[in-house]
């Protein structure tokens, strides 16, 4: 379940997303807008070294800590986790350029 919540909410939304950049390219006043809720909510001290892949990085350890059930031991929110963790990543990918 978390694999197919993280597919669809993160990797499902930036796939469409990069589909449709040609598009937003051609317009005057291009916009993303996420709908979201408060587990999306991002604390980005470190905006700066966020990268695209950084992201991925993180979806690729909470998915080991997952299937390891490390997800107390290393500080992973625990209900409803990936959803969380999804609508936090692509809010984070929304600020990148």
């Amino acid at each position: 379940m978390a694999e197919k919540c993280l597919k669809t909410n993160y990797y499902g939304t930036k796939g469409v997303t990069e589909a449709l950049v040609p598009l937003l390219q051609r317009s005057k006043s291009p916009r993303i807008v996420n709908i979201t809720s408060v587990s999306g909510l991002l604390s980005l001290d470190d905006i700066d070294n966020l990268t695209v892949e950084r992201i991925e990085e993180i979806i690729q350890c909470f998915f080991q800590d997952f299937k390891a059930d490390k997800m107390r031991e290393n500080g992973w929110p625990l209900e409803p986790s990936a959803y969380k963790l999804s609508k936090s990543a692509i809010n984070a990918y929304t600020t990148q350029d």
